[in-house]
C-alpha cells in the first residue's frame, strides 16, 4: 500500500496563486472517488470571502487556524451534487484552496492548491494506475510504496 501523488500544470493570476490549469477530471474524480467519505474538510484563505460565504451555509463546523478558514461539511445527498457541479471557479482551478478526506479519522483523499495537486492514499499499485487514468497524460505522477525500502 502507498500513496499516489497527481500533479497538474499550474498557472496563476493576480487573485489566485498555483491554480489547475486543467479540471476536466473533477466529475471522473467526484463520481469515482469521494462516494466512501461522510464529510468533507476544506480549507480557505480568510481573505476568500465569496468562497467562505459559499460553503458557511452548508458548513456543520468553521474554524479559524492561523490565515485560513476551517470547515467541515456534511455530504448529504445536497451537498455531494454541490461539490460536483459548482466547485470549478471560472477564474480557473477549483475555489477551495484545500480539501481533505477522510474515513474513521484517517486521511485518504486530499485536493489541493485549488486542485492541482491530488493525493490519494492507501492504495496499491493497480488502484494508483487507475486513478492517475482519470487524469490527462500531462500530469506528473508519483507512487509511494510505504513498505519500499
Amino acid at each position: 500500500m502507498g500513496n499516489i501523488v497527481v500533479s497538474i500544470e499550474t498557472t496563476s493570476t493576480n487573485d489566485k496563486s498555483s491554480f489547475a490549469t486543467n479540471t476536466s477530471f473533477w466529475t471522473d474524480l467526484w463520481d469515482n472517488y469521494t462516494s466512501e467519505f461522510q464529510e468533507v474538510v476544506i480549507h480557505c484563505w480568510k481573505e476568500e470571502l465569496a468562497a467562505i460565504e459559499e460553503l458557511s451555509a452548508r458548513a456543520i463546523s468553521v474554524m479559524d487556524e492561523g490565515l485560513m478558514k476551517v470547515l467541515t461539511i456534511n455530504l448529504n445527498e445536497d451537498n455531494r451534487l454541490f461539490f460536483r457541479s459548482h466547485t470549478i471557479d471560472v477564474n480557473g482551478g477549483l475555489k477551495w484552496f484545500a480539501m481533505f478526506f477522510h474515513v474513521d479519522g484517517d486521511e485518504r483523499l486530499e485536493i489541493s492548491h485549488y486542485g492541482s495537486e491530488i493525493i490519494l492514499y492507501k492504495v496499491d499499485e493497480e488502484e494508483a494506475k487507475n486513478f492517475i487514468s482519470i487524469f490527462s497524460p500531462s500530469v506528473i505522477t508519483h507512487y509511494y510504496d510505504d513498505y519500499a525500502d
